[in-house]
């Protein structure tokens, strides 16, 4: 809720001077926030009583005509109900609220014009956006929330985040238990454990990862409010318009990697192919968010990191090798490119083994720079992904074409099972 916003649409409602949408916005605020009933109730009573005490003095003077007149009450009643909100703003904002702090930054882009360094005080009652990077903020009682770009959220009470979208890890120390993260999907309350969540949509509805690294976590938005315990992974889905707890996500068993200070490291500055657009023949999609597009590969993130609906990685059609081509938007030398390999969330069935690089002036005549092959990744390891180097001779270029000619698959899964293809992380580009 935004109280300047509540204040300026009840004052319009005294005034009259509402139309449809503005009506329309404050019934929504009303119907979600109780703050904002009570903040409504008060001014509505006051508004009354100022009304009814106006009306009841006898005219001064009979000089003023009574259009004039009926003005005049209604905005000494107004003026009157303005200042109640101002008085009941002022003690609004000196409740007790939210006083995170950031304690660290890596790599920190905010969205908008919030900049936030260590030792700043998050704002409240705000949304905020953590467009690149990681950021750990750490609250009064020593919970600790670290986030990973991009994540949207806000901080509303004391002792709680709201996670809108992307994914945060939660470490509620002894003495911080009953922290909780609200999602669109429900609220999740730290009993005194670490937790990994993610947030993200399938299209159609919110689709939340949790994992419990220690201690135990209380589901408020399941009913019967389950409680999951270390080495518990869940998705919470409400396709099906009831929440459902499910412990693995199209075939996939759910997990939420911990989010490391590093795993959202920053793309050098020279790098050529950030934020260019991507073009794929296709690209792997599944339900419940499963999506991975070709600009995924340029636009920053490593590691595999990302929710659903918004990984970080690019994954081929199912079974097949895939190719992508990056827009550098215009010609110029070039003589490196840099690639970093995906397991597809540790699931190890994706990945490119072996590839050949192709650039153009034109997008219809290639010329081949490299080839290559990429070692898999090892999911047992901790930290970032390695980015391997492919140097060429400099050559004029605006589009870089990688083709897969062979990529890696869960040995561990029979022949026919489909969910293998090409992928990859990222891609770097370098005039030399």
């Amino acid at each position: 809720m935004n109280p300047d916003r509540l204040d300026l649409l009840i004052q319009g409602l005294f005034d009259g001077t509402l139309d449809d949408a503005t009506r329309t916005e404050l019934n929504d605020l009303l119907l979600e926030s109780k703050d904002a009933r009570d903040r409504y109730r008060r001014a509505t009573t006051l508004h009354a009583a100022l009304t009814r005490r106006a009306a009841a003095e006898p005219e001064a003077v009979n000089v003023v005509p009574f259009s004039a007149r009926r003005v005049w009450v209604r905005n000494l009643a107004a003026a009157a109900a303005v200042a109640l909100l101002g008085a009941a703003a002022a003690l609004y904002f000196h409740k007790p609220g939210p006083k995170a702090r950031v304690v660290a930054a890596t790599d920190s882009q905010w969205g908008g014009s919030i900049h936030l360094a260590a030792n700043d005080r998050l704002p409240a009652n705000t949304p905020l956006e953590l467009v690149r990077g990681v950021t750990e903020i750490s609250y009064p009682s020593g919970a600790h929330v670290t986030l990973e770009g991009p994540c949207r959220f806000q901080l509303d009470k004391p002792e709680a985040i709201t996670v809108l979208h992307g994914r945060a890890s939660v470490h509620a120390p002894p003495g911080a238990q009953g922290f909780r993260v609200d999602t669109p999907g429900g609220r999740f309350v730290d009993l005194g454990t670490r937790f990994g969540l993610a947030v993200g949509s399938d299209g159609a509805s919110p689709v939340i990862l949790t994992e419990v690294y220690e201690g135990e976590v209380q589901v408020d938005a399941v009913a019967g409010k389950p409680r999951l315990y270390r080495g518990d992974a869940r998705a919470l889905l409400q396709d099906t318009g009831v929440p459902r707890l499910l412990t693995s996500l199209d075939a996939d068993p759910v997990n939420v990697p911990r989010i490391l200070p590093t795993s959202s490291s920053a793309s050098p500055a020279n790098n050529l192919a950030l934020g260019k657009p991507v073009t794929s023949p296709g690209y792997c999609i599944r339900p419940h968010g499963s999506v991975f597009p070709p600009e995924n590969l340029t636009d920053g993130r490593t590691d595999d990191t990302g929710v659903p609906g918004d990984w970080s990685f690019w994954l081929a059609p199912n079974g097949e090798n895939g190719e992508f081509t990056v827009d550098l938007e215009k010609a110029q030398t070039i003589g490196r490119i840099s690639l970093q390999n995906t397991a597809n969330r540790r699931n190890n069935d994706r990945g490119i083994a072996s590839f050949l690089a192709f650039v153009s002036t034109d997008n219809v005549y290639f010329t081949p720079v490299a080839e290559g092959s990429l070692p898999r990744i090892d999911t047992r390891a901790s930290g970032p992904f390695p980015f391997h180097d492919f140097p060429f001779a400099p050559v004029e270029a605006r589009y870089v074409k990688i083709v897969v000619t062979d990529h890696y698959r869960n040995n561990s899964r029979p022949p026919e099972n489909e969910n293998h293809s090409g992928g990859l992380n990222e891609i770097r580009v370098f005039s030399e």
